[in-house]
């Protein structure tokens, strides 16, 4: 790594040098044809004089833009780019002149602005000219655009920037940013969430007569590639997202032609596909799924609120609070801390794949106020149980994840759930409910309990064994521990 470091600088280093040469280049040229006539010139040297001559020639007319004037060149970047792609931009430094890997001009510290709003500012951005226009300043042509370290600044009504990109007219160029950020903000100015641009590229297909945009991204820790095309004929945006760290793929088409823009999605999650048509109004999204049991809901944008329920026939629980899981991920973030982003999701799983026992999950989520709240969920345990979960909240803090709330088991085969878990016939006393406050750190696994009631009232031999439990440091729950603590709860209750 050290090695090719030290190899990037001296190429950096030698790239500087071949620009800082180039303003006394044409000083030596001047003292090299003044002293030309001196020297005895003999036949076998003119081939070689005339190479020269070649060499010079050729390299003096690459190095012409850099005695252009720096402000005129300035003005016909900026004019370019407004007229061409409807982007304003605002020079803080001057631009140079550069040659490698070919000609272009390169500015520091560039400002994007929309309207009389600072949207972005860009630590180097290179613009690239035609070779065969070098003679005169107004005969220059700009190609390519290069946004390298790019911080964008922006909110819901600052996207028309990136729009304004897929609308550009028919022609050759290309727009790339690179190892750039994306910092979306509300109307007060909060961040909602960072999208990092590792290698994006706006240009025009002029066998398909689209504009297209191709990114390489990532937001919530999720890397995922995305791909839009607008087709403006027909009308309608065709996008691709994937992503292989959550599994998921996302084919879109939507129509613009009419007010209500109307669109159809493709999903393939987890190995399971399915699609559904949206429509999209003033301030809100709706969505349903094609099929009658998977999902719908509905995004309002002014306040942002989403809302949605989603029908699985069978999920992992890996796939929910699992250590690289999507949820966790998020948690983990803070994005979610956001006290103006709010929604309530609804999952409804038929079947654990993961474990046997439990089906029929009901989890709600809902996020308020940067609180997230797992209240009026429940699980069956088989047919034996039902597990409700209330008063829960899950926070992170100091890098651990804990789900804070309360049990409620209604037991309504208390026999086979006595058989199942081998419970002695002498500990088999009749119970109806049992609650219970618990704290459960996912990062570790561990859980504890406290305030347990068995039919509404509390017994003391529990709440010894409770306490004997919570002291024991090495409390990694798991199937093993829990089918213990389980034969041990109803050892020590005497009923």
């Amino acid at each position: 790594m050290s090695k090719h470091n030290s190899l990037s600088k001296k190429f950096k280093k030698q790239y500087l040098s071949i620009n800082n040469s180039i303003e006394s280049y044409f000083n030596n040229l001047k003292f090299y044809i003044k002293n030309l006539k001196k020297l005895n010139i003999g036949r076998n040297n003119r081939v070689f004089l005339s190479l020269c001559a070649i060499v010079i020639l050729t390299l003096s007319y690459f190095l012409m833009p850099t005695f252009y004037n720096k402000n005129e060149i300035q003005l016909k970047i900026k004019n370019h780019v407004s007229k061409k792609y409807n982007i304003d931009l605002k020079f803080n430094e001057k631009i140079r002149y550069g040659l490698l890997p070919k000609p272009h001009y390169v500015a520091e510290n560039l400002t994007i602005l929309n309207g009389d709003e600072e949207i972005g500012l860009v630590k180097n951005f290179k613009a690239f000219i035609t070779i065969n226009k070098f003679l005169f300043i107004d005969k220059i042509e700009i190609k390519d655009l290069v946004f390298k370290k790019t911080d964008f600044e922006i909110s819901k009504k600052d996207m028309n920037f990136f729009f304004k990109l897929l609308k550009t007219a028919p022609n050759e160029n290309k727009i790339i940013i690179k190892n750039s950020n994306i910092f979306f903000k509300n109307e007060d100015g909060e961040i909602l969430f960072i999208n990092k641009i590792f290698d994006s590229k706006f240009f025009y297909d002029p066998k398909k007569l689209q504009n297209i945009l191709t990114s390489k991204n990532e937001i919530f820790n999720v890397p995922f590639k995305l791909d839009i095309k607008n087709d403006k004929f027909n009308k309608k945006i065709l996008s691709k997202f994937n992503s292989k760290k959550i599994r998921l793929s996302l084919d879109n088409e939507i129509d613009y032609n009419e007010l209500d823009k109307k669109g159809f999605l493709d999903v393939f999650f987890i190995n399971k596909g399915t699609s559904f048509n949206y429509k999209i109004k003033k301030d809100t999204l709706e969505f349903k799924s094609n099929q009658k049991r998977f999902f719908k809901g509905s995004l309002d944008f002014k306040p942002f609120y989403f809302s949605a329920d989603f029908n699985y026939d069978g999920l992992s629980t890996r796939n929910l609070f699992s250590e690289n899981s999507l949820i966790i991920d998020l948690i983990k973030s803070e994005y979610l801390n956001n006290k103006n982003l709010n929604a309530k999701i609804n999952l409804y799983i038929k079947d654990i794949t993961n474990i046997d026992e439990l089906k029929d999950l009901q989890l709600n989520i809902e996020l308020e106020e940067g609180d997230i709240n797992l209240s009026e969920s429940n699980i069956m345990w088989k047919d034996d149980l039902r597990i409700d979960l209330n008063e829960s909240i899950l926070r992170h803090d100091n890098g651990e994840i804990t789900l804070i709330g309360k049990l409620i088991l209604n037991f309504k085969d208390l026999n086979n759930f006595y058989r199942y878990f081998q419970i002695k016939k002498k500990n088999r006393k009749k119970i109806n409910q049992i609650e219970l406050d618990f704290v459960y750190i996912l990062n570790e696994k561990k859980i504890s309990f406290d305030n347990v009631k068995i039919d509404n009232k509390s017994d003391n031999n529990i709440d010894d064994y409770i306490n004997e439990y919570n002291n024991n440091k090495d409390k990694i729950f798991n199937k093993i521990t829990f089918k213990n603590f389980i034969n041990n709860f109803f050892s020590a209750y005497k009923g």
